[in-house]
């Protein structure tokens, strides 16, 4: 489970962005698209930290387990890559559902 936990914390604020920032925009809800982005930026940079030190725990015991005096320290790297990545992404959804939003809102004012 822990395996791929780091991963499952890395989409988590990717989706919620994508499904409540979609509902924000074309339904009226209880949250803002500005709060929901927030939560979802803020939330991501946790779950983050929080999958690098999983992924750490995770080589730390297999090396307790499997000793050698080589250790590669690639796959932490990978989780800050993909951590990265997809910050990059979310920050792409973010600016494409604003840019929609606002879109929308000009065009209902001009129509009345």
């Amino acid at each position: 489970m822990l395996e791929i936990l780091p991963l499952i914390l890395l989409a988590l604020p990717v989706l919620f962005q994508l499904i409540l920032g979609t509902k924000t925009i074309y339904k009226p809800a209880s949250l803002k698209f500005s709060s929901a982005s927030w939560i979802s930026f803020v939330s991501f940079i946790l779950f983050s930290f929080i999958a690098y030190y999983i992924v750490d725990y995770n080589f730390s015991k297999q090396y307790e387990q499997y000793p050698n005096p080589i250790r590669c320290g690639m796959p932490l790297l990978g989780i800050v890559m993909a951590s990265l990545f997809l910050l990059f992404i979310l920050i792409l959804i973010i600016v494409s559902q604003f840019l929609i939003k606002r879109r929308k809102e000009s065009r209902s004012k001009n129509t009345y």
